[in-house]
């Protein structure tokens, strides 16, 4: 008799992508800072502390909810895919912030930003879809 499997395929391969994505967006992420430091004028010390202080909040928010996220799907548990839908919300402030309002943003952190929304708001959908799909009553089979 086949089991039906509550693990969403489509959840853990947009996890799997993101966890190669996002490594690669925050080494770009910090070599632009970087550039920035370098090229252009200072908006001032504290302001660029700030951003890489927040650079690296969200590497490790992140980092937790793609471990948590991939580990609640795997283990078919709700509570970490619950954690991780709840860690999505920092992350997308985080990347919003990158995306619009530090102090200068150049024309590759807007694609990288644009991509890494577009991956953490498909994934909270998704995380979604497959929250319902661990908390519905199964129906005995006949």
């Amino acid at each position: 008799m086949p089991t039906i499997a509550n693990s969403s395929l489509t959840y853990e391969i947009l996890m799997y992508l993101n966890s190669f994505y996002f490594g690669m967006f925050a080494v770009c992420e910090f070599g632009m800072g970087l550039f920035k430091v370098a090229n252009f004028p200072s908006p001032g010390t504290s302001k660029t502390l700030t951003e890489f202080a927040l650079l690296f909040f969200l590497m490790a928010t992140e980092s937790g909810r793609i471990y948590l996220g991939r580990k609640g799907n795997l283990t078919e548990r709700g509570i970490p895919i619950f954690i991780g839908i709840v860690l999505t919300v920092p992350s997308m402030l985080a990347t919003l912030y990158f995306l619009l309002w530090q102090s200068r943003v150049l024309k590759l952190e807007m694609i990288l930003c644009s991509i890494q929304l577009v991956l953490l708001t498909s994934e909270m959908v998704i995380a979604i879809m497959c929250l319902i799909a661990i908390f519905r009553p199964r129906n005995p089979e006949k």
